[in-house]
């Protein structure tokens, strides 16, 4: 009886991975654009700052576990 790890169970959805990492490439993107357009200082330019840090997380962690799970199936 294999035991299974953590980082096996997440690899079996590798494709969610790929789907999260374009969202919050997209979502970057935008924001990105967005942020041109909103004057300093104002509470939407602070949220929108938050928004464009937590994609770059989260993104930064999917192409992370791309790159694990690609090198775990070889």
């Amino acid at each position: 009886m294999s035991e299974e790890t953590f980082v096996d169970v997440l690899c079996r959805s590798r494709h969610r991975f790929r789907l999260l990492f374009m969202v919050s490439v997209l979502s970057l993107l935008i924001l990105g654009a967005a942020l041109t357009a909103i004057e300093r200082g104002t509470s939407t330019y602070v949220i929108t700052v938050v928004q464009i840090v937590t994609f770059v997380v989260v993104g930064s962690f999917s192409l992370g576990m791309m790159v694990l799970c690609s090198r775990r199936s070889t």
